[in-house]
């Protein structure tokens, strides 16, 4: 054993310093955390983010008026070595009959090379199943969930519940799409009726 003592001791210091190496998340999968998920999707803290991140703007803001409104603004940025655009915005949709006002606010990060292993892990991160998936030259997976601290769920079923949880600010969307060319993750908070 005491020839044997060195060797082990070695191996343990090996792999303990493995298991501290950071391990780096996908690229798209690293923006999307960063740009839409600290911020909870907040324009204004997207433009924080990304700029701090060296993103630089791509054109002026814009605006559509019909069928509802929607302010956005974009962003160029490399990350993970992958050039990817950065879309902020917030969306206003007017009360329809019996439905109140519903504005959100939306976080979008496209990236241009293949990115499944950053789709795998949004999919991963979300945890609850999709709402819907479709399949053709590109997949688009559709969750609908809400957000409590930091736990995830599906939207509740009773309608009563859903009330509450919007008027709370926990509803949320996230729209991922995967192609074999690029791939794009779409965040929506649907803010709480007084904007929150």
């Amino acid at each position: 054993m005491r020839r044997f003592g060195p060797v082990l001791i070695a191996t343990v210091a090996i792999l303990t310093a493995g298991a501290h190496a950071q391990v780096h998340d996908p690229p798209l999968f690293a923006a999307f955390k960063a740009f839409c998920v600290d911020t909870g999707a907040s324009p204004d803290a997207v433009k924080s983010a990304v700029e701090a991140a060296g993103g630089k703007q791509h054109g002026p803001p814009g605006a559509t008026a019909l069928p509802d409104r929607i302010t956005v603004t974009t962003w160029d940025i490399t990350t993970g070595g992958h050039s990817m655009y950065v879309t902020a915005g917030t969306q206003q949709v007017p009360p329809i009959q019996n439905r109140p006002e519903e504005n959100s606010n939306d976080c979008i990060v496209s990236s241009f090379v293949n990115e499944d292993a950053s789709i795998e892990a949004i999919r991963n991160w979300v945890g609850v199943p999709a709402a819907h998936i479709s399949r053709g030259n590109q997949i688009i997976y559709y969750f609908a969930y809400q957000e409590l601290g930091s736990a995830r769920s599906t939207w509740p079923a009773d309608k009563v519940a859903y009330d509450l949880a919007r008027v709370e600010g926990r509803i949320w969307l996230l729209v991922v799409i995967q192609a074999q060319d690029g791939g794009s993750v779409h965040l929506s908070h649907v803010l709480a009726p007084n904007g929150s």
